[in-house]
C-alpha cells in the first residue's frame, strides 16, 4: 500500500481539532501531535510500505489564470507556522519521504504520483479533504476523509452518492459551482444540485456547451450562455495536472527511523508518548533475536 498524505490539510486538520497543547517551554505542538499520529495510524492500519507527504509549491500555473486564486486566504495562524517548520524537521528522522516541487502545488503531485502508482499495480491512499483529490479516485486509488480522530474512505460509491457524479465528473462539476475555498467563483443560479443534474444530463461541460439549447429553464440556460467561458477557465484550474516530473516509486519506500536523531526532537517537544512510542520501538529493533534451542 501507497500512502500519499497532503501536508498543509492535515496540519491544518491536527492544529484545529486538538486542543491547544504546549511544550515546556511554551511552543505549542497540537498540530505536531495531531499529524504525527494520524499518519501513524493510517501507516500501521494500510500496512504501508511506501509514503510520500506532499507539499505545496507556488501556484503559478493557476494564478496566471486567476489572479485572485486563493488570495482570500488568511495567512496561517503563527502557532501553526511554526509547526509546520517542527514537522518539516521531523520527517527525515521518521523516515518518511517527502515530495515538494517549487513550481506545483501539493494536489497535482500527489494525483500524478498516484496515478503513477496506481499504474504500477499498486494501491493508494491519498490522505486529505481537498475535493480535487476526488478526481483521481478508481479501482487503486482511493481517498482517506476526515478529522484527526475519524477517518471516511472515499470510493466511487462514495462520490457518486454525496454529490450523484462519478469521479472523473468533479472538475466539472467544481467549474459549474466554484470552489469558495479556493476563490474561484461559479456560474451563477447553480448550486451543487444544479450542477450535478447538469452533468448527469449532458455528461461533462463539452457536451453541456454544445447542447444549451436542451437546459429547460430559461433563466439557467442564460447564466449558462453566458457564462461558459468562466465555467472552462474553472475547469482549467480545478483539473488536476498529472503530467509533473516524479522520482522513481522507489524513492517513496518508508525508511526505519533515525532514532539518535528523532528522539531527542521529541523529547524538546514535549511529546511524551509519541518519545515512548519510538523509544520502544528502537530498543525492539535492537534487541537479538533469540534463536530457538532443539
Amino acid at each position: 500500500m501507497f500512502l500519499i498524505v497532503d501536508f498543509l490539510n492535515l496540519a491544518y486538520r491536527s492544529f484545529h481539532a486538538i486542543p491547544r497543547l504546549t511544550s515546556a517551554k511554551g511552543a505549542p505542538t497540537n498540530a505536531v501531535h495531531g499529524f504525527l499520529n494520524s499518519v501513524n495510524r493510517w501507516l500501521a492500519d494500510l500496512q504501508a510500505v511506501r509514503a510520500a507527504i506532499v507539499m505545496d509549491g507556488e501556484p503559478r500555473r493557476r494564478l496566471a489564470l486567476l489572479p485572485e486564486y486563493k488570495a482570500q486566504r488568511p495567512p496561517a495562524p503563527p502557532e501553526l507556522i511554526s509547526q509546520l517548520e517542527t514537522l518539516a524537521e521531523l520527517f527525515g528522522p521518521l523516515g518518511w519521504p517527502v515530495l515538494r516541487d517549487a513550481e506545483e502545488e501539493a494536489d497535482d503531485l500527489g494525483a500524478a504520483l498516484a496515478l503513477r502508482a496506481a499504474a504500477a499495480n499498486e494501491d493508494v491512499r491519498i490522505a486529505s479533504n481537498d475535493k480535487d483529490f476526488l478526481q483521481v479516485i478508481g479501482d487503486r486509488v482511493k481517498v482517506l476523509r476526515g478529522s484527526a480522530k475519524e477517518t471516511v474512505t472515499a470510493d466511487d460509491a462514495w462520490v457518486r452518492d454525496r454529490w450523484g457524479i462519478a469521479p472523473s465528473q468533479v472538475a466539472d462539476y467544481l467549474a459549474l459551482l466554484g470552489d469558495s475555498v479556493d476563490n474561484i467563483p461559479g456560474v451563477p443560479g447553480v448550486g451543487e444540485k444544479t450542477a450535478a443534474g447538469l452533468l448527469q444530463k449532458f455528461g461533462d461541460l463539452d457536451r453541456l456547451a454544445g447542447a444549451l439549447d436542451e437546459v429547460e429553464r430559461p433563466a439557467l440556460r442564460a447564466s449558462l450562455r453566458e457564462h461558459l467561458p468562466v465555467a472552462f477557465r474553472n475547469r482549467d484550474l480545478t483539473r488536476l495536472k498529472t503530467d509533473v516530473s516524479l522520482p522513481p516509486l522507489d524513492a517513496f519506500r518508508l525508511r526505519p527511523p533515525d532514532y539518535p536523531v528523532l528522539l531527542p526532537l521529541l523529547a524538546n517537544l514535549d511529546l511524551k508518548s509519541l518519545h515512548a512510542r519510538y523509544a520502544k520501538e528502537q530498543e525492539a529493533r535492537a534487541m537479538p533475536r533469540q534463536g530457538l534451542l532443539f
